[in-house]
């Protein structure tokens, strides 16, 4: 594994919490390769995946679709970012949701059974994944809580500062159904802005 995947997991994981490198580096070992190009899907709820994983290069969405059909974005993750299909892996809750690439990428993946015997052996390792959880449950809340205070415009410029590092490389249509809003009201709210 390339050194600089190696430093950005040690980084990721200790922005999270204080663990010893050479854990870390026995939790990178664990770790498998998988490339997705774009369009690729992580996880579905056909198919979903007991893994979790760490994205090393590229974007994903994490998303849901409606009885009718109707898909709505949850969250975007990129570089140096955990994903997975659980709710809660602690508790082996799959969610009814998808996970797709929305450009090539690169994600390594541990199975949720290793994982869980390492953190048997380890109790930090599920700190670490419980921090992981919260972490995903505020982003879902906060995106809650402004879907219900603020008008569709200021939505836009929150989520074009939240996630500045990556916004441009997502398209239009995804940034509307994480907004909850049209794309066409999308569009007048970036031309205004011009």
């Amino acid at each position: 594994m390339d050194n600089n995947i190696i430093l950005n997991f040690k980084k990721t994981i200790k922005h999270l919490i204080d663990i010893p490198d050479e854990k870390i580096e026995y939790f990178v070992s664990l770790s498998v390769q998988n490339i997705y190009k774009k369009g690729d899907y992580f996880s579905t709820v056909e198919n979903p995946s007991e893994n979790l994983g760490f994205i090393t290069k590229g974007l994903v969405r994490v998303f849901v679709i409606d009885q009718e059909g109707n898909e709505a974005t949850l969250n975007f993750r990129a570089e140096n970012n955990f994903t997975s299909a659980h709710g809660g892996i602690i508790l082996n809750n799959l969610q009814p949701v998808y996970i797709q690439a929305l450009e090539d990428s690169e994600i390594y993946t541990i199975p949720r059974d290793e994982f869980v015997e390492l953190w048997k052996k380890d109790s930090v390792w599920k700190d670490m994944l419980q921090i992981i959880t919260e972490y995903d449950s505020l982003q879902l809340r906060e995106r809650e809580i402004n879907s219900l205070l603020y008008d569709a415009k200021t939505r836009y410029f929150k989520f074009m500062k939240d996630f500045e590092v990556f916004a441009e490389r997502i398209k239009i249509r995804y940034i509307s159904s994480y907004l909850g809003i049209s794309a066409e009201t999308l569009s007048r709210i970036r031309s205004a802005q011009i």
